[in-house]
């Protein structure tokens, strides 16, 4: 690969390797690129051919980096990165959409019929051929940090505590009720004996991540038996009659009509949270960013 120039099909590989390092190797790279692990291989022997030195092992002991591969990976990262934003801007400069917008989105949040994402990101895509989304799918509180660092251009997640720079507009809210499993001492048990103090006394199951802002915990008396970063999580612990815990009203249906999970005093024991657009106002939002978080707020009624 000359000094001097860089051609665009070393762009190519250089793309494919900073997303081979970012996904932790070959196998799981595969389905980020859309490509087969042979063709993977053949790229990365084209650009280790054309460096004049290896980038990385990959074996039984698994995938790592070279020291020439991680300062080729992170003087491609900041290069690659400074050819987007020039892409970008070219495109604001012809008031075109153009360009890449990353999403997060906290779990499980499909289940929620007032989410209308999937609406917004077809109406998006319509109006922008050169529009490329991204949805980066996890707990709230891994969302909330990658927001902060600039690594999303916007987020929907419960709301969260105040973080400087970052607005947040509400979108719909998301009921959490309590819940138990079949085969746990409360599920066949009549309403009226299911009593606060009762409750109170279960073991539960809470989220791994600190929620100021909503009383999952407040309600139990001892701590928590098991944890979980993941509505998924939740839902096998709930599923396992060991513990009660806490997940939204749809999202938790499925089991309820099968009869494999209960309501526990919904009266009592349920509350609402806020489910939020986020987006860091200190960065330097382009058209296509703009246009993205345009949509979202449209698609649910709200006006910016």
């Amino acid at each position: 690969m000359p000094s001097a120039s860089i051609a665009d099909v070393d762009i190519k590989l250089l793309r494919v390797f900073c997303t081979i390092v970012k996904c932790g190797g070959f196998t799981l790279a595969q389905a980020e690129l859309n490509l087969s692990r042979s063709t993977i291989s053949t790229y990365m022997a084209h650009l280790e051919t054309r460096l004049g030195f290896k980038l990385c092992s990959r074996g039984r002991a698994g995938f790592a980096l070279t020291a020439r591969g991680l300062a080729v990976y992170d003087a491609s990262r900041a290069m690659l990165s400074s050819i987007d934003q020039y892409h970008a801007k070219i495109g604001q400069l012809k008031e075109r959409i153009v360009g890449e917008v990353a999403i997060g989105v906290v779990d499980n949040l499909i289940t929620n019929t007032d989410c209308h994402l999937h609406e917004a990101v077809r109406v998006a895509l319509a109006a922008a051929k050169d529009l490329r989304i991204v949805l980066r799918i996890g707990p709230p509180d891994q969302i909330e940090e990658q927001l902060v660092r600039g690594q999303l251009q916007m987020a929907i997640t419960p709301l969260f505590q105040t973080r400087k720079g970052v607005s947040q507009v509400q979108l719909f809210t998301e009921k959490q009720q309590l819940f138990c499993g079949k085969g746990h001492p409360l599920f066949d048990l009549a309403e009226a004996e299911l009593t606060p103090k009762l409750i109170s006394g279960q073991s539960s199951v809470r989220r791994g991540y600190v929620s100021p802002l909503t009383p999952y915990s407040a309600f139990f008396n001892r701590p928590a038996l098991a944890v979980s970063h993941q509505m998924e999580g939740i839902a096998y612990f709930i599923l396992s009659g060991n513990c009660v815990g806490f997940l939204p009203e749809l999202y938790a249906r499925y089991w309820v009509e099968r009869r494999d999970m209960r309501v526990l005093r919904a009266d009592l024991f349920s509350f609402d949270i806020p489910i939020c657009l986020s987006r860091h106002e200190g960065l330097q939002h382009n058209i296509a960013a703009a246009h993205v978080y345009d949509t979202i707020l449209s698609v649910h009624n709200i006006t910016a």
